[in-house]
């Protein structure tokens, strides 16, 4: 990978990160007080899902810091596989991570504290749904540099033809 093909890749990252942070700063504490505000039957889960979801955002960060990490290896030539194999390892971690923190928010607001309603089961959903896509993100990355290291140990111009 060059660096002008790593470029708009660190672009969106940093979008991403940039993102993460507003929400985990500004809209997840703004949204827990407005519904603690709004509902005081229920402003006792403010707090706690509050933080949980916070913590969520930070896993999320946690795989965005992970996937810029990939990019600079790749633009570094990516033959090192085992730095590349920890950071997909973060990256699928702190997204599976991230997903069960917020399986579990959605879990315990609809079947334990039986508010929400279907879009608290949408949201578990969702949310168990990611842990695969993460799974599946970590071998599409490790498939890339497994055959970018590949490549570079044979390279199909040296390699003799058969007629």
């Amino acid at each position: 990978m060059t660096t002008q093909e790593a470029l708009p890749l660190r672009f969106f990252l940093g979008l991403w990160a940039a993102a993460a942070l507003l929400v985990q700063v500004v809209v997840i504490p703004r949204a827990g007080s407005d519904v603690a505000g709004a509902y005081p039957e229920v402003a006792h889960l403010a707090p706690p899902t509050v933080a949980v979801l916070i913590i969520a955002v930070v896993g999320l960060e946690l795989a965005i810091v992970a996937a810029w990490r990939l990019v600079a290896i790749a633009v570094a030539g990516g033959t090192s596989t085992g730095r590349a194999r920890r950071w997909a390892d973060v990256m699928a971690a702190s997204l599976t991570g991230m997903a069960v923190l917020g399986a579990g928010v959605c879990a315990y607001m609809g079947f334990v504290a039986n508010i929400g309603g279907p879009a608290m089961l949408f949201g578990l959903l969702a949310s168990l749904a990611l842990i695969p896509l993460a799974v599946a993100l970590r071998g599409w990355v490790m498939g890339w540099f497994d055959r970018s290291a590949s490549a570079q140990e044979h390279p199909t111009s040296v390699l003799p033809t058969t007629a």
